[in-house]
């Protein structure tokens, strides 16, 4: 990845580039920033973590921080806008969307620019990134600013793909990529919906009628972390969300999340984060889990 790319994002939370992603042909990248990629032209054909995809012009595709891309083959006249997302930008911009529907629209690619109006909203989107970058390069007092409307464009993004979504499942033409490891999805899908109430591994392979250990293989296999880790790192993504983005107080945060005590959670987020929930609070700060 483009080094100049990267620390941009470090510096300024986010950056865009136009790339034909020749990087990636034949070479694994595990991506340390959300991604969202816009096809422009040609076609190209990868892997997301272990899932292969095509990816046509007007596809949108968002990879979440961690995820890991191959590109097996594409056309000689591919290319690609790239938007990179530091964790900050990213979850400010998500905030408003349910993990149901996060996950279901991220790591796959969502057709759009079927007509010339929606062809031109997407493409309006990017020409904004473009001038928010040049103004984030060029005037250093404008950081704040820069960032608060970077959040906007990434959230037209994500209501324009649910619309795509939404769109699809009315006409009943939803089409289900090829799923490997349906034991995987079934369980980030009930993990979507149960964090929440339940985070004990048993609880979720009692669920899916399979004993704890075939469903840590399962997790390890996918992503590399067990079960446990994976709920954890759900719930921590999430309590940071809310202590962030809303004015909930601890102990709300202890009946939402089904906790036995604000003691017991202020000591579970610090072990995860190294904060407590107070400071994490006060200092405003993103934790990478």
């Amino acid at each position: 990845m483009n080094n100049l790319y990267l620390k941009k994002i470090s510096q300024q939370g986010f950056a865009t580039i136009k790339s034909s992603l020749q990087q990636f042909v034949q070479h694994s990248y595990q991506f340390q920033f959300t991604s969202i990629f816009w096809c422009l032209s040609g076609e190209a054909l990868f892997t997301i973590d272990g899932q292969k995809h095509r990816f046509t012009v007007g596809q949108i595709i968002i990879c979440p921080r961690g995820s890991n891309i191959l590109l097996l083959d594409i056309t000689s006249d591919f290319s690609a806008r790239l938007l990179g997302l530091s964790k900050q930008i990213w979850l400010a911009a998500r905030s408003s969307f349910t993990p149901e529907t996060m996950h279901s629209i991220e790591r796959c690619p969502h057709k759009g620019g079927s007509t010339e109006i929606e062809q031109e909203f997407i493409s309006n989107i990017f020409r904004q990134i473009d001038i928010i970058e040049f103004l984030a390069a060029t005037q250093s007092d404008s950081a704040d600013f820069c960032r608060s409307n970077i959040v906007l464009s990434v959230n037209a993004i994500l209501l324009y793909i649910h619309k795509l979504k939404q769109h699809k499942e009315s006409q009943g033409r939803d089409i289900i990529a090829e799923n490997k490891d349906k034991l995987f999805n079934d369980f980030k899908m009930l993990l979507t919906k149960k964090f929440r109430d339940e985070r004990s591994v048993q609880y979720y392979a009692d669920n899916m009628k399979i004993s704890t250990r075939h469903l840590n293989a399962i997790c390890q296999r996918a992503s590399g972390q067990n079960a446990k880790e994976i709920i954890d790192q759900y719930t921590i993504i999430e309590l940071q969300v809310v202590l962030l983005y809303t004015h909930k107080t601890f102990q709300e945060l202890v009946k939402d999340f089904n906790f036995p005590d604000q003691s017991y959670l202020n000591r579970y987020f610090k072990r995860h984060t190294g904060y407590s929930l107070s400071e994490f609070r006060s200092k405003g700060v993103m934790v990478d889990d």
